[in-house]
């Protein structure tokens, strides 16, 4: 594949998932479908380490007459992407291969529990459940608001996920702190008032005759 399709097909990039072989197999896999292409690595770890994949890529239209490759997908990513790919090819929509616009707004209208049901679904619904525009929807839904410039940043050098946790542990631990406030004795909450200064009487002044 020349630079230019690599590009192209970065472009495309509808999903990544990664797997261990199964044992005694070490062997590590990365699989990359694309909207024409398809890319799998195979990181040859059993028999020692090397540091770069060995590299399959395959045009989508040619993937069902390739043995070897559906062999290596269904054993190792399992039946329901071996389906996912297929469906791809036969142009049958279903949830999981639905564009990134109309899924993220079948999102919207689930509950936040519904969300993170679904991710835990299969491998590919855990792969499009935790991608930053579903974990940037996830934390309006969590706060009931957007976001502020401060998170917007934080979200982009370390993610919306961690963002939402970090939030989160703040409402959290501000909660923890009202409510011990309010369940501190009265005579310690009279200790942390701040009593106001009064100003001493001003002494009255007789002037003698």
């Amino acid at each position: 594949m020349n630079k230019m399709a690599a590009r192209d097909f970065k472009k495309s990039t509808l999903l990544q998932l990664y797997a261990r072989a199964t044992a005694p197999s070490r062997d590590y896999y990365g699989l990359t479908i694309g909207e024409s292409f398809l890319c799998l690595n195979v990181w040859k770890i059993t028999h020692g380490p090397h540091s770069f994949p060995k590299r399959k890529i395959c045009e989508i239209d040619d993937f069902l007459d390739d043995k070897h490759l559906q062999e290596e997908i269904k054993n190792n990513f399992g039946r329901n992407v071996f389906d996912y790919i297929k469906n791809l090819i036969d142009n049958k929509r279903t949830l999981e291969n639905l564009p990134a616009r109309p899924f993220l707004l079948i999102l919207r209208y689930l509950k936040i529990n519904d969300v993170l049901t679904l991710s835990r679904t299969n491998k590919i619904f855990y792969e499009l459940c935790n991608k930053e525009e579903v974990w940037q929807l996830m934390f309006g839904k969590m706060l009931r608001r957007s976001p502020s410039a401060e998170e917007k940043r934080m979200a982009f050098e370390c993610g919306w996920r961690e963002t939402l946790r970090r939030r989160m542990s703040y409402i959290k631990q501000a909660l923890v702190a009202a409510k011990n406030r309010a369940a501190a004795p009265a005579h310690v909450k009279l200790k942390k008032q701040v009593s106001k200064p009064t100003n001493p009487p001003k002494k009255s002044l007789i002037k003698a005759k």
